[in-house]
């Protein structure tokens, strides 16, 4: 019975031993706020492949990670799938959008046509 009662929990110290380091798992590593390639580096570093996404952020600069998926210190297997999110500068907002200069007629409800001869 003793010896039972010892095989028994050598198993369940190993098995616990195992969960807490998880062999052959990762973590995301913290790229918010690190260039693309600082973040590809770090992820491959961390054994995941990496994919990237870019999205327009008005606050954050051209080039620099705004997001990960899974998120950041989360535990994953080697080899997984992370999404980098990367942004792409700011969008264009109405203001920024320019508009094409007016000419005589292109903006009138009438149908302005080019037919190459001077009116008259």
């Amino acid at each position: 019975m003793v010896i039972a009662l010892a095989l028994a929990f050598s198993l369940s110290a190993i098995v616990t031993v195992y969960m807490i380091f998880r062999i052959g798992d990762t973590r995301v590593p913290p790229v918010v706020g690190k260039t693309e390639v600082e973040a590809l580096r770090m992820a491959e570093k961390a054994g995941l492949k990496a994919k990237v996404q870019k999205r327009s952020d008005a606050t954050t600069p051209e080039n620099i990670v705004i997001e990960t998926r899974p998120a950041p210190n989360s535990s994953v297997k080697k080899d997984s799938n992370l999404t980098i999110v990367v942004s792409s500068g700011p969008g264009q907002n109405r203001s920024q959008i320019k508009v094409a200069p007016e000419w005589p007629g292109a903006m009138s409800g009438n149908r302005a046509s080019f037919s190459g001869r001077p009116e008259g």
